[in-house]
């Protein structure tokens, strides 16, 4: 038999940190949950895959909100309704990273196109790309990422701050300055 919960009973439950309570309240959130945000993800470009991803990230998310009280009951909005809002703003997220990235390649596709070299100057920059993309993907993820930020998506600093929880624009200054460092050391290492 499927159990049921009214939303004070899946704060409540959550709070306690039971593992088979919490267990049964994310199994009900599943049923209750996995289909609408399937629909929003395949709706805007994404796999069920992503869907099944998404949906994992936005309990964590959620799970995370109500162990710290910043979520509570409010009789104006379901929990479901809560838990479709983190969805929506995660998958708002992830989808702008990805158009981000297609554009940067549809820039750079367009570029080679309108070069007019020889195929020997193209195979010649494309091994220098990916040489250099080689070298990027040696760099720790989140240094990939504060430079993707500020070079490709044009954050700004405080942006780069909040996006990555180190505070102030200047501490976002001197984390993108060691990552440039460790790039450099890469790049200068045999």
């Amino acid at each position: 038999m499927k159990k049921s919960f009214t939303d004070q009973q899946i704060v409540d439950g959550l709070q306690s940190k039971q593992v088979a309570i919490t267990e049964d309240i994310v199994t009900y959130l599943y049923e209750q949950c996995q289909r609408n945000i399937t629909n929003l993800v395949t709706r805007k470009g994404g796999s069920e895959d992503d869907a099944n991803d998404l949906f994992q990230e936005t309990i964590l998310a959620f799970l995370q909100n109500v162990w710290t009280s910043k979520y509570q009951v409010h009789h104006d909005a379901k929990v479901t309704t809560y838990i479709y809002g983190i969805a929506s703003n995660l998958w708002l997220k992830e989808w702008t990273k990805r158009n981000a990235v297609n554009q940067r390649h549809e820039k750079y596709s367009r570029n080679q196109l309108l070069n007019d070299r020889s195929p020997e100057e193209v195979l010649i920059d494309e091994d220098e790309l990916r040489s250099a993309w080689a070298l990027f993907g040696k760099l720790g993820k989140t240094c990939q990422d504060i430079l993707t930020a500020f070079y490709f998506d044009k954050k700004t600093m405080q942006e780069i701050a909040d996006d990555f929880n180190l505070g102030t624009a200047d501490n976002a200054k001197t984390r993108k300055y060691r990552c440039i460092q460790a790039l450099k050391k890469l790049v200068t290492t045999p």
